[in-house]
């Protein structure tokens, strides 16, 4: 059963409480920025191709210097920068597409299906690398043997009356730079619900120490065989080797299902992180 399947149903549960919440707006900056690029593709409009050509690189620059860690609007915003010369109507075509997928992945909203656990970080910001602080939590883990996970899970916190929360939590190996997912878990909405250990039928419920996590939230669904988004991640770790360093398996937390519609389904893909010691040097006489 692959990924999208699994994360149907569990939406399909979440559905079933009739707990909908509405989605959070923009992040201050992300509405500042939003602002800005709606005014440049307006202001373009009447102008002549050379001024608009000016308008709307000044907009991607200032957006591309506001957003150096998001991913997608930097990718996208400095292709079309780096557009030939030669074409000024290919410039301008170029910068008004970039700028609004731009304001369309500033302006994305999740659609909650679920209470987070207590005490959890909201969602990482589309498309933006960001380090995440995680309260310790519990959870019911179960490995992915013949892609039963999901219905292993399900019975356990239905026969223990366990309410059902978002993102439900996938490991992957990645053995010979191949994805293969070996578990997944139901996060628990408090570290004091149910009892530890072995649950039987395969299920451990286990208790998670306070961690960090380096993310990036992405929509659609997890594709393991593109390992372009987990590259930028290592990517982050090998910039900021001196402070952080690697401390799990690369992990997706799965936030929506095909009942939404695959370009509003939201994900993260994180890898566990945990703070170099600092190395003590004795001072000589």
């Amino acid at each position: 059963m692959k990924l999208t399947l699994i994360l149907a149903l569990t939406t399909a549960m979440m559905i079933v409480s009739a707990r909908i919440l509405r989605a959070d707006p923009p992040a201050k900056g992300g509405a500042d920025n939003l602002e800005l690029i709606n005014k440049a593709l307006s202001d373009a409009k009447p102008q002549a191709m050379d001024d608009r050509l000016a308008t709307l690189q000044t907009a991607a620059t200032a957006v591309l210097e506001a957003c150096p860690n998001n991913l997608l609007i930097s990718t996208k915003l400095q292709t079309a920068l780096d557009q030939p010369k030669a074409n000024v109507n290919k410039q301008v075509k170029s910068l008004q597409t970039a700028l609004s997928e731009s304001a369309a992945i500033l302006s994305f909203r999740i659609k909650k299906e679920s209470d987070l656990p207590k005490g959890f970080p909201e969602p990482s910001a589309l498309g933006e690398i960001q380090l995440k602080q995680y309260p310790s939590y519990r959870l019911a883990r179960a490995p992915s043997k013949k892609d039963n996970a999901f219905f292993t899970l399900f019975n356990h916190i239905k026969s223990n009356k366990i309410e059902m929360t978002a993102p439900v939590e996938m490991r992957y190996d990645e053995s010979d730079q191949k994805y293969r997912q070996i578990d997944m878990a139901f996060l628990y909405g408090a570290p004091d619900w149910g009892k530890l250990g072995d649950a039987g039928k395969g299920v451990v419920v286990e208790d998670i120490p306070a961690m960090s996590s380096v993310a990036i939230g992405l929509t659609g669904d997890f594709d393991p065989n593109a390992p372009t988004y987990i590259e930028a991640l290592e990517s982050w770790l090998a910039q900021n080797a001196s402070d952080y360093e690697r401390d799990g398996k690369v992990r997706v937390m799965g936030y929506n299902s095909p009942f939404v519609w695959k370009s509003q389904r939201f994900f993260e893909i994180e890898i566990p992180v945990r703070k170099r010691a600092l190395a003590v040097g004795i001072a000589k006489p």
